[in-house]
Order: structure tokens, then C-alpha cells, then sequence
């Protein structure tokens, strides 16, 4: 069994006598030098598998050296580890080198180079959300149904499964490890915890608390989405973002059909008084310096409507910055969108629009309204003042090309300059600009083969 696999095996053994043992504070402590071992371990893996596939099938010095040099820095990383929390890191070592070195093997253990456990972070994600109760109160949507309800608040916990992409970072200190012996494939739902809207202002008040930033991040879904999938991706996107603050996700009744476009889209019409009470709450109440949004498809006519009707003049000393926008395949008219553009981007510090002329979704929604949506690209890409439009097309975006916020490593990479750094497009990789009519725009580079 490789180093790596080890660990996470050693670890999944001592876990229950970790969450035993330890204070919340030292779980979470211990947690998180866990996480990290596991990555430096991975990540140096990972590194010596490229550098045994250079060039005639052996690796020259340099990248020969590197490799030897992350698989040390893995190991110092796990020895600190192992020296922590005793006896538990005593405990976690023996098992650990136990399994390196195939002594003491269970019969449970599995074969050589597999791993009986998978990890994941349990990601608590606030929502307000005005849809009503599923029928009979329960199903694996939050119990919410697609139906108009009254808004409320509250919080869902969801589970992501955790990889090396992020490298040997720790992890958001109230984002719970997990280990699993019979491992799902995807992201999941866990269970959801209504607040009032006092409740809720704790809530943000106290996850915030020891985050770094005090940073929200809120996450407006499209059409055809149902809550429990919303809630998922609100923590998908916050995880693959290394979003250190907390995730907030706005769910307002899509049907969750894909025959129920003309009612998602009254219901998005129907929310927007909703959506300016949460948003004034949360810029408010929450005890945040800064609040991002994200909005995607058909959740951006809840944004942008919103937005152009509210009064930040208005907003009490002290209230939040509205700090980046992102309007992620937009489904809004495009002449709409530009008569309420002036409107817009004097309420945030940013506001960024990616397009694309691949987004199949909006060719069939222009279909049904009959006009450009602000989502598509080509000869009408919208261009305004105080909008940074990015174009997409260039990027392989999946058979749909509507869902690349959150799929594709090239714009979660954007995006996370953007509110991470407040990179102006300019300054961000793989961007070149664009002359338009209009003035210019951003594209990306197409990639090369």
C-alpha cells in the first residue's frame, strides 16, 4: 500500500477515537494537519509519476530532484503529524507504518495500491431559499419542493469528496473530515436545519468567526434545478474555489423540469422582492466585511433585477461591501440586460459576465423568447461600461457548454483571481482582449493540442 493510501487508511482507523478524545478546537486542529499530510502525500505522488514519464521513460535530473524533494517535504509534513495529539499521533503512526511496510496486514485490508476509504469535507452551506414543502414533507430534496412559499432560512450540510487538487492547503476550520468505507461517487446532501432570520445572522456571525476574511459567498442557481442540487453545487463551487468564508446559497422555485421553463421563469420574476430582503439581511446582519454573488442561467434575472432595484445608499453604517458579481451564462435578454447595466455596477466592485456562443440552453432559450440572451457570444456579445465580458467559446464547455462555471478547471481558475485577488482581466492568465463596436471585451486563448 503507497504512502499516501496508508494514511488515509490509518486515519479512517483512529478517527472514532479522534472524535472521542479531542475538543471541537483539537478535531478541528487535528483535522486539518490530517488533511494536509494527506495532500503533501499525494501531491509528491503525483510528482513522481511525472517525472518517471519524461523523456525515454526515465526522468532527468532535475525533475528527478523534485520529485525526491516533495516526497521529503510530504514526509516531514507527516511526521509533524504524527507528533501531534498525543497518544492519537502515536496511535496513527503505528498503524500508518504498519501499513507501509505490510506487517500486522487485516484480513479487511484491501488489495495492494487500493484504498478502503474515501475522504470527504462536510461543508456547512446557509440557505435562504421561498419555495414550499415538498409533498408530504420529505424526499431527498431538503423536503423542499418547486411550489411558492414563504422565505425562510437555514442550514444544509453537504458532503464533498475530497481530492489533491487544492495541494497541501488546510482546510476551512469548521469544514468537517469524514472518512467512508463504502464511498459515493458524488457530492451529498446531508440534512438541513431551518433558522430564523435572527438565526441565521448568528449562524453566518459564528462560522465567520476564525475564517480569516470575514467573506460570504452566495450562490443564485438557474432553471431546472431542484434545492437539494442547488445546495450541492453552492458547496461544490465554494470548495473547488478554495473559498475560505462561508457558502450561502438563494434558492427560489425552479419546478426542477426541463418542460417548466415559462413558470421557473415567472417564478424568477415573482422572487426578486425575496431575494432584495435576503440580500439586505445578509449584507447586514451577518457580521461580513464583504459578500460575493454568483448567479448562473436563469438565476441571473433574479440578480440583475434585483440589483437595479435596490437602494445601497440606503444600507446602514457598517453593512457589507457587495465585493464581485458574477454573471455565469446569463438567460436574460441581452437589451434588457443592457438597459439595466447602468443600474448594476455602481451596487458591487466588480461585476464580471461570461459568455459563450457554444451555450446549446440559451440557443433553445433565445428560441422561446426570441432574442439574444446576454449569455451568448458572437457578433452581439454584450459590451458595457462597468462589465467585464468574457467570452468562453474558446473552451471545450461540454455538450451543453451552459454549466462551465463550475466545471471547467479554465474559469473556476478566472473566477478565483477574480474574487480571490480582484484581478482586473488584464492582469489574469489566459485572457486577451477583444475590440468590439461597443468598446472590448476579454476571450479566452484556445488551447493548444
Amino acid at each position: 500500500m503507497d504512502e499516501s493510501d496508508a494514511l488515509a487508511t490509518a486515519a479512517a482507523e483512529v478517527w472514532p477515537a479522534a472524535t472521542e478524545l479531542l475538543g471541537e478546537g483539537e478535531l478541528e486542529s487535528f483535522a486539518s494537519e490530517v488533511l494536509v499530510g494527506l495532500r503533501a502525500l499525494e501531491a509528491a505522488a503525483q510528482t513522481a509519476r511525472e517525472a518517471a514519464a519524461g523523456p525515454d521513460d526515465g526522468a532527468d535530473e532535475d525533475t528527478a530532484r523534485e520529485a525526491e524533494e516533495a516526497a521529503a517535504a510530504a514526509r516531514r509534513q507527516v511526521a509533524v503529524l504524527f507528533g501531534a495529539h498525543p497518544p492519537l499521533g502515536d496511535r496513527l503512526a503505528a498503524e500508518y507504518r504498519a501499513l507501509v511496510t505490510g506487517h500486522e496486514r487485516r484480513p479487511t485490508e484491501a488489495p495492494r495500491g487500493s484504498l478502503p476509504y474515501l475522504r470527504s469535507l462536510i461543508v456547512p452551506v446557509l440557505y435562504a431559499t421561498d419555495r414550499d414543502d415538498a409533498p408530504g414533507g420529505g424526499g431527498t430534496d431538503g423536503g423542499f419542493g418547486g411550489g411558492r412559499g414563504e422565505l425562510r432560512w437555514g442550514k444544509a450540510l453537504v458532503g464533498i469528496p475530497d481530492d489533491h487538487r487544492l495541494g497541501a492547503t488546510e482546510k476551512p476550520r469548521r469544514w468537517l473530515l469524514r472518512f467512508r468505507s463504502s464511498p459515493e461517487r458524488d457530492v451529498v446532501l446531508g440534512g438541513t436545519t431551518e433558522l430564523t432570520a435572527e438565526g441565521f445572522g448568528r449562524e453566518a456571525r459564528s462560522l465567520l468567526d476564525g475564517s480569516g476574511p470575514r467573506r460570504l459567498l452566495v450562490f443564485v442557481h438557474g432553471y431546472n434545478v431542484g434545492f437539494g442540487a442547488a445546495a450541492v453545487r453552492t458547496a461544490q463551487i465554494a470548495y473547488d474555489l478554495g473559498f475560505t468564508g462561508v457558502p450561502v446559497l438563494y434558492s427560489w422555485p425552479s419546478r426542477g423540469g426541463v418542460l417548466s421553463y415559462e413558470e421557473d421563469a415567472n417564478n424568477a420574476r415573482w422572487t426578486v422582492p425575496h431575494f432584495q430582503d435576503f440580500l439586505r439581511r445578509t449584507l447586514t446582519g451577518c457580521g461580513a466585511d464583504e459578500v460575493h454573488v454568483i448567479a448562473h442561467s436563469m438565476g441571473n434575472r433574479v440578480l440583475t433585477e434585483a440589483l437595479a432595484g435596490l437602494d445601497g445608499t440606503a444600507l446602514p453604517a457598517g453593512a457589507a461591501q457587495l465585493g464581485n458579481v458574477v454573471l455565469a451564462a446569463p438567460d436574460v435578454d441581452a437589451d434588457v440586460f443592457r438597459q439595466v447595466a447602468p443600474a448594476l455596477v455602481g451596487q458591487a466592485r466588480r461585476t464580471t459576465l461570461y459568455a459563450s456562443s457554444r451555450d446549446r440552453a440559451l440557443r433553445m432559450s433565445r428560441r422561446l423568447a426570441g432574442y439574444p440572451r446576454a449569455g451568448q457570444s458572437g457578433e452581439g456579445i454584450v459590451v458595457v461600461e462597468g462589465v467585464d465580458t468574457v467570452d468562453a467559446t474558446a473552451l471545450d464547455t461540454g455538450l451543453m457548454g451552459h454549466s462551465y462555471i463550475g466545471d471547467h478547471s479554465s474559469i473556476l481558475s478566472d473566477v478565483h483571481a477574480v474574487l480571490h485577488h480582484g484581478t482586473p482581466p488584464a492582469g489574469r492568465f489566459g485572457l486577451t482582449a477583444v475590440e468590439h463596436r461597443d468598446g472590448a471585451y476579454w476571450e479566452f486563448l484556445p488551447r493548444r493540442r
